[in-house]
């Protein structure tokens, strides 16, 4: 009989994102259970069952994830495994994992509209630390995050991982690779503190124009957004907020080499200009659906909504390239 404390060998289920935990509190709650009384039923130890599977900081054993559904049901089980369920991995998954982690060579791009997208992003959310990057927005902001996990592979041939933290209602997408960490710092990328460590752009970026509006769109869909200038006047301003002086600098930088008259206001660069604004949709454009649906708004009725007001539609749209809309 195997004690607690020891390994659980049997495959494990890679529930989609946030339904492990939902699956164990439907159990709980169909069972009348304490997390103490449950982890007494299952033979492990209640950390394990209130911190490791329920926070989903570890996968749950195949065996006492049927063990669950069967005596405590809540759901059909065929319909467990066809909705709740990604895979199931084998026994040995954690060994191929870690393996093809440690060995996976990535592709080095060569410099380009896409690459200098995610540098972009980097720049905007990203957090370096020595063998993985961090990318952190808000919850409702999924499907833009789908978009980066997708250009990561494209770009780099690396997996990522995106998971929602609902404590802080955002959500993270991470990528481990010591490879992709030395790419970056050749970049002229930073571990730790962007702001203190002086985090800036690569100097190719300010070569070529497609560059520069590739980092644009990746920094305006992380640290920037579009806000009504003046409540009474059908106004809006492009606006990127960072408290970096070094990473304002290369924005400004930017928009001036691209022929934008930018303005500099507590810390923040900004596009007041209404042509210019619809000249930096046109040619820039946004992949984030929050950017996306206020400028629609803007468009249409001359008023910017707030993000809050919109998370619905933000959530729910799917676009497969960036938006830019047509100058008129």
């Amino acid at each position: 009989m195997r004690n607690i404390g020891e390994s659980i060998i049997d495959k494990r289920v890679k529930f989609k994102i946030g339904l492990q935990k939902e699956f164990l509190r439907k159990v709980k709650i169909r069972g009348n259970l304490t997390w103490a009384s449950l982890a007494k039923k299952l033979g492990v130890s209640e950390h394990t069952v209130r911190v490791d599977w329920q926070e989903e900081k570890s996968k749950l054993p195949y065996k006492i994830t049927k063990k669950l559904a069967r005596d405590y049901p809540f759901e059909n089980w065929k319909k467990i495994e066809k909705e709740w369920i990604e895979e199931v991995l084998p026994i040995n998954w954690r060994v191929n994992f870690l393996a093809n982690k440690q060995t996976k060579k990535i592709i080095i791009p060569k410099d380009n509209e896409d690459v200098a997208e995610i540098l972009g992003v980097i720049l905007g959310d990203g957090h370096l630390e020595r063998k993985t990057l961090t990318i952190t927005g808000n919850s409702y902001e999924i499907e833009h995050y789908n978009y980066l996990k997708n250009k990561i592979k494209n770009i780099f041939g690396l997996d990522s991982t995106i998971s929602k933290i609902k404590k802080h209602n955002s959500i993270q997408l991470k990528v481990h690779s010591v490879e992709l960490i030395k790419f970056l710092i050749a970049n002229s990328f930073v571990l730790g503190n962007k702001i203190k460590n002086k985090e800036s752009l690569p100097r190719w970026i300010f070569e070529r124009e497609e560059f520069i509006y590739g980092t644009l769109r990746g920094l305006f869909d992380t640290d920037g957004g579009i806000y009504q200038k003046q409540k009474r006047y059908k106004r809006a301003i492009i606006e990127f907020q960072t408290d970096s002086p070094y990473i304002r600098k290369d924005i400004f930088e930017m928009l001036r080499g691209v022929g934008f008259t930018p303005s500099k206001s507590s810390g923040n660069i900004r596009i007041q200009d209404q042509e210019e604004v619809k000249r930096f949709f046109s040619v820039v454009g946004s992949f984030n659906p929050k950017n996306i649906i206020r400028y629609r708004h803007f468009i249409k009725t001359g008023k910017i909504p707030l993000k809050e007001k919109l998370v619905k539609d933000i959530i729910n749209l799917k676009i497969e390239e960036p938006f830019k809309a047509a100058l008129v």
